[in-house]
């Protein structure tokens, strides 16, 4: 017996389901969607990199800036004392304390040389 010609059909182990078609296309579209998203993360990220980077500079300017304010106040401290101004009229004003006898050394003669002096050689 002849068996009547039916035209091939898939049979279904073979062919994916409309739901399997459907979530492939869902999956598809969902990642299409996500790239933005993946890119505009990325930017942040960076963005937030650089940030870091800049918050760190700022917090080393920060630090050196404090050393530096504490070292003038340091300065200013002792320039406010009796031994700064003690030492300030010993060595540059040549004063001395009573009883004291201050002694300035002559100056050198080569020391004090005129500038026009070298020419009339």
């Amino acid at each position: 017996m002849a068996q009547p010609h039916v035209p091939h059909r898939f049979d279904q182990a073979s062919s994916p389901s409309t739901a399997n078609r459907l979530l492939i296309w869902f999956s598809v579209g969902a990642l299409l969607l996500a790239l933005p998203l993946l890119f505009n993360i990325v930017s942040r990220v960076q963005a937030e990199m650089r940030m870091w980077s800049e918050v760190e500079r700022m917090t080393q300017q920060v630090n050196a800036t404090e050393a530096k304010l504490a070292g003038l106040r340091a300065a200013l401290d002792y320039a406010q004392s009796d031994a700064f101004v003690e030492e300030w009229a010993r060595v540059y004003a040549r004063w001395g304390r009573e009883g004291e006898v201050v002694v300035v050394p002559p100056a050198s003669r080569e020391a004090t040389r005129l500038w026009w002096e070298d020419f009339l050689k």
